[in-house]
């Protein structure tokens, strides 16, 4: 039975301030799995995003970006009181981005379990979160209650940690919140400090093994370097490509987007794809990922993706 909606993706909707020097900063819709959403719905995919965002003009801003870009806003949860979250971002000469958060009683953590649109979820193939819904309650519950269902359902998840340190008492809070996750992914996208970081390994090669253990399809993303992807049946790397780099903010987003876009374009289930086709798919969005990088923000970089 086909389902309304490819992927749903659930967590934060932000603004990404992006600093345009001299104390200046240009406000741009963000956050992890907006980012993806938007990403995915640009790929040709129907997507839904399932996130709180503040009764002001910030939240007008997420909603009419999600509707701009075919991102369907039934699942997004309107705070009548708290501020939209949202984030200033540096970037430095190389184009590697910081990140500071004002998340703190802001609308993306309130999202409640009672609020998660079960709906939306049972009508989707695909299910996408972040970790930082994992940070504080009441979100993290509110994400086990859209996991169980989810599960329930029988769609596909992935999951991309995000870790951002500031927003964490310690590393081993971390580590210990992504690991004990009730349902495990099918797919894990990691950064390479992520990969090291969930597994203790010293090397990626052992870091991979580690992780194989935790979801069915692993990719860990290496900037410049390309991607590192691992099945039970193989391990395999992608290189990168060049770029002039501006900013890489949201690139990560852009790649498991893009990636995501690519499977429901193959026609064939995530628990499906050949290993060439995992080959084929990460090097195509390795290539989305890297001209996205060369221009500024997440959102308004997003190249024009075919599969």
């Amino acid at each position: 039975m086909k389902k309304k909606y490819d992927i749903v993706a659930f967590g934060e909707a932000l603004i990404d301030f992006i600093s345009a020097g001299e104390g200046l900063y240009k406000a741009n819709a963000g956050g992890a799995p907006f980012n993806l959403a938007v990403c995915a719905a640009r790929g040709g995919c129907k997507c839904a995003f399932l996130g709180k965002v503040g009764k002001d003009c910030f939240g007008e801003l997420l909603v009419s970006t999600a509707k701009a870009n075919g991102v369907d806003i039934e699942g997004f949860a309107v705070d009548e009181k708290l501020p939209t979250t949202h984030a200033f971002v540096t970037v430095n000469t190389e184009g590697e981005n910081g990140f500071a958060f004002c998340r703190a009683g802001c609308a993306d953590v309130a999202i409640t379990a009672d609020e998660v649109n079960a709906d939306i979820i049972k009508n989707a193939s695909h299910f996408h979160f972040g970790g930082l819904s994992l940070t504080d309650e009441p979100c993290k519950s509110a994400l086990y209650r859209a996991l169980e269902t989810a599960k329930e359902a029988g769609l596909s998840i992935s999951f991309d940690p995000n870790y951002r340190p500031f927003l964490w008492s310690d590393r081993d809070c971390f580590v210990k919140a992504c690991l004990s996750i009730p349902v495990k992914p099918n797919l894990l996208k990691v950064s390479e400090n992520e990969a090291l970081l969930l597994s203790g390994a010293g090397d990626l090669s052992s870091a991979m093994s580690f992780l194989l253990d935790y979801a069915e399809l692993v990719l860990i993303t290496l900037g410049e370097k390309g991607v590192m992807y691992g099945t039970k049946k193989q391990i395999g790397n992608i290189d990168g490509c060049p770029a002039k780099t501006v900013d890489t903010t949201g690139a990560g987003d852009i790649f498991l987007g893009s990636f995501l876009a690519g499977v429901f374009h193959s026609g064939k289930p995530l628990n499906k794809l050949e290993v060439e086709d995992i080959a084929r798919l990460a090097d195509k969005s390795c290539r989305i990922a890297a001209a996205s990088t060369e221009k500024e923000g997440a959102i308004p970089s997003i190249p024009e993706i075919s599969f």
